[in-house]
């Protein structure tokens, strides 16, 4: 609720049909929040796949020049991971015969899509089928390499409100739908697979990153931060770890939070000059002290600075990696490497906007923040160092959640053992 109100603010200019916006807005906040609390399988996929309505005509119809294109990939995207999705509903409802999330957690494994024979595919079980198709349609979402080519052009197609919506709350369904449904229903699987998934987490952590170490628009190169740092949730869930996972789950929250703040800085420059090019700015640390403020704050959680709260998130997840035995040492060992572009992405960044001699080579008035702005950004920089600082104010939320899917996952794998 925080970051839609937050999202809300910062439509506050919107003067093109504003009726219609705000509407499709809070039909879109609406399924966000269905999603993250509905107990049933077939209400959280209806909110799910509802999502995709609102966002798809917030971003054609208010969004960039080529808006068309990037909501209808965003929609065909988003649309193939739901019916992957929807298979597995059908399936797990023909196989258990309720959709209920809570039956589903304490059923026999051998229940939900039976492990003998008949149900074999092709050389492998149908549970792992299941899963493989959970993974691609939640991974979609997240989004996971290679399928995370919608996410760019969404958000610099997207205004800044519909920008801030997508990264903090509309990728975290995809994490959320891996926790909340695929490994306490397919454990066996989850573990069959984990190398595999760390993988993707890792090639999403450093592609990502390199691809925002090359970006030339402001907005993109937040855009690619996304896919990279939503790889370390991936690589968290995929250890399989009460580290691991606590960590994926804080990433998710602070990257939410940081995102939602690097999307504002954006628009911010945006608003000024209706140009997001780096290469044509300059020295803004010297005509907008206060701005240049919250963009060392939002960069450096990014980059996962001690005392931010993004290296909480990281290094829970590193932690969980290494002590894992379903990760692999060298893929841990080669997703630190994200660290360092992600740190040379940021630093690059603000060295070539913010320092040095000021040039602005767009139209526009470079004014610092005014109230509106600040209103928006303030909280979020406030919760970004107080979660930075005193990360038990979230963990200890957390944790019980992850010792307790560690335990439904060793004991649905000895059940099936």
């Amino acid at each position: 609720m925080f970051v839609l109100l937050i999202a809300v603010i910062s439509s506050w200019q919107v003067t093109d049909r504003p009726k219609g916006y705000f509407a499709l807005l809070l039909i879109l906040n609406g399924a966000v929040i269905g999603s993250f609390c509905a107990l049933d399988l077939l209400l959280f996929y209806l909110f799910f796949e509802f999502m995709l309505l609102p966002m798809y005509f917030l971003i054609g119809i208010w969004g960039g020049p080529k808006r068309e294109y990037a909501s209808i990939k965003f929609f065909l995207y988003t649309l193939l991971g739901s019916i992957l999705i929807l298979l597995i509903v059908i399936g797990l409802y023909i196989s258990s015969g309720t959709f209920a999330l809570p039956d589903l957690y304490v059923a026999s494994p051998a229940s939900i899509f039976s492990i003998d024979q008949p149900w074999i595919i092709l050389g492998w079980p149908a549970r792992n089928w299941a899963f493989l198709l959970l993974l691609i349609g939640f991974g979609i979402k997240l989004p996971m390499v290679p399928f995370h080519t919608w996410l760019p052009d969404a958000h610099v197609e997207a205004s800044t409100p519909i920008s801030v919506v997508l990264a903090a709350l509309l990728l975290k369904i995809g994490g959320y739908g891996l926790l909340r449904v695929a490994y306490p229903l397919f454990p066996d699987a989850a573990v069959e697979m984990s190398f595999a998934v760390s993988f993707l987490g890792m090639l999403s952590i450093v592609y990502g990153a390199m691809n925002a170490l090359a970006s030339k628009d402001f907005k993109r190169l937040i855009a690619y931060s996304s896919v990279s740092h939503m790889g370390f949730v991936l690589l968290g869930v995929a250890s399989a770890t009460t580290e691991g996972i606590s960590g994926a789950i804080y990433q998710m929250t602070s990257h939410g939070l940081i995102s939602a703040m690097l999307f504002i800085i954006a628009g911010v420059i945006y608003d000024r000059t209706h140009n997001r090019m780096i290469a044509n700015y300059s020295g803004l640390a010297s005509k907008m002290p206060v701005y240049t403020t919250f963009v060392l704050i939002g960069f450096s959680a990014a980059l996962g600075l001690p005392g931010l709260s993004g290296f909480i998130g990281e290094i829970m997840v590193f932690l969980g990696a290494f002590h894992s035995k379903l990760v692999a040492d060298w893929v841990a060992f080669l997703s630190v490497g994200g660290l360092v572009f992600g740190a040379g992405y940021c630093l690059w960044t603000i060295q070539r906007m913010f320092f040095g001699q000021y040039a602005v080579k767009s139209e526009g008035v470079m004014n610092d923040l005014d109230g509106r702005e600040k209103l928006m950004l303030l909280p979020l920089a406030i919760v970004v160092i107080l979660l930075g600082v005193v990360p038990q104010l979230l963990i200890k939320y957390i944790n019980p959640f992850s010792i307790q899917l560690i335990e439904v996952i060793q004991k649905n794998i000895d059940a099936i053992n």
